[in-house]
């Protein structure tokens, strides 16, 4: 399945590959075929700060339910909404799958987490976000032991030595221990969870449409108005 879209003369492709999810451990790793334009990133966010409406995402790396949020349904949520100025995305990654928890290095929710931070460092979380989801296999079986995150990061594009400095920094495990508490104290057990302007928090994957609807709803509570129609 291809999502293409066009808007102010950004072309965003993104090849879904959920389907295509698993058996990787040991196997060669496959490109997510996709890229946000740097015009709309900032940071581990999408969009503009002043954006009538924010979606904010809490996702754990080794949740495959969390790869078809951001491998299929955001790439047209950005399409739609980010590239027009309409809405930001604000990321949140946490560590709820792993068996460590937040302070053990070992744990494969953890440390995927951390090198979310770790790239973003490098000006590259968008890239390394959507290799790590297109290159899941199972969860806590060693798909995301160290060595293969690494792989995957510099496939992505990161400097391998500033990359693993950062893995051992203390800055990394605050990050995703801070992260984490935050969702803890909102009562979010589940990835994904989102929630619109600070409103209600939905603990599902919601598909286009449905995300659609209730970014247009959160617009024109805003003021604001709804998304012009724009192919998914």
């Amino acid at each position: 399945m291809t999502v293409v879209g066009v808007l102010a003369g950004i072309l965003i492709v993104a090849v879904v590959a959920v389907g295509q999810l698993g058996n990787r451990v040991t196997g060669t790793l496959v490109d997510p075929g996709f890229a946000y334009p740097a015009s709309i990133t900032d940071g581990s966010n999408l969009g503009p700060v002043d954006a009538p409406v924010t979606l904010e995402v809490f996702e754990d790396y080794q949740c495959p339910v969390c790869a078809q949020h951001s491998l299929d349904v955001e790439p047209s949520i950005v399409n739609k909404y980010v590239t027009s100025g309409q809405l930001r995305i604000v990321h949140h990654d946490i560590s709820l799958l792993g068996r460590g928890g937040p302070s053990d290095p070992n744990d494969e929710s953890t440390i995927t987490a951390k090198g979310a931070y770790c790239a973003d460092q490098q000006g590259l979380y968008w890239p390394y976000a959507h290799w790590i989801y297109n290159n899941q296999d199972g969860e806590n079986v060693g798909g995301f032991r160290r060595e293969r995150v690494v792989q995957i990061a510099v496939a992505a594009g990161v400097d391998e030595a500033a990359f693993n400095t950062c893995l051992d920094s203390p800055e990394a495990t605050a990050d995703v221990t801070e992260t984490t508490q935050m969702a803890l104290d909102l009562a979010i057990n589940s990835t994904p969870t989102l929630r619109i302007n600070g409103g209600e928090l939905v603990r599902t994957l919601m598909g286009v449409s449905d995300l659609s609807a209730a970014i247009d709803q959160a617009l024109a509570a805003s003021g604001a108005g709804a998304s012009p129609t724009t192919a998914p």
